[in-house]
């Protein structure tokens, strides 16, 4: 599972330090993805694309501490979502869990009289409004419980499929370690 983006899409300001060009960035991805000692494993990859922002409480918070403005926006936020989305299109094998989707569906989903399909997003100063991004994204960019569980339903079917189906025995196949029931009855004996 592989999820970058959320801090490297802050804005490029002197009060910042973790910015990343969205260049880089996709090329950062890439070469995580793409590393000899990753494609030596066969490892199936899921790209997560980072989640959207709640950018009127960033900019509320971020104001508070002191900065001029909001050091993250929602426009900035989807863009760097967009280009995880291009880096799993150009790398055949790799698995697209688009999370920024799977985040703003729900929040619509919470409060749909505060979206109006074809706006602007949640959450954006354009649309004035969090609706359910305020629960999602308490300070407007780390996740609740509630929004990781909208991570883990993306990622729970593809996560184990290569293993289903086999023997007891086909079970470690492949594994460096013991598995923990191999290990209970060693440490058990």
């Amino acid at each position: 599972v592989v999820l970058f983006g959320a801090n490297d899409a802050v804005l490029p300001l002197p009060t910042s330090c973790q910015h990343v060009p969205i260049e880089d960035y996709k090329d950062n991805l890439t070469r995580i993805i793409t590393h000899p000692h990753i494609k030596q494993h066969n490892a199936k990859i899921l790209l997560v694309v980072p989640p959207p922002v709640d950018e009127i409480k960033l900019a509320k918070i971020d104001v508070a501490n002191g900065h001029a403005s909001t050091q993250r926006t929602s426009a900035t936020s989807a863009a760097y979502s967009e280009k995880a989305r291009e880096v799993a299109r150009e790398n055949p094998g790799v698995v697209l869990i688009d999370l920024w989707k799977a985040i703003m569906d729900k929040a619509i989903d919470m409060t749909p009289q505060d979206y109006k399909p074809g706006g602007p997003w949640l959450g954006s100063p354009g649309n004035g409004r969090q609706g359910g991004l305020d629960s999602l994204l308490p300070d407007g960019l780390h996740m609740s419980g509630d929004a990781y569980r909208v991570l883990y339903d993306e990622i729970e079917s593809h996560i184990g499929e290569e293993w289903r189906g086999l023997s007891e025995q086909d079970e470690y196949a492949g594994y460096v370690f013991p598995g923990w029931k191999v290990l209970n009855r060693v440490v058990g004996s």
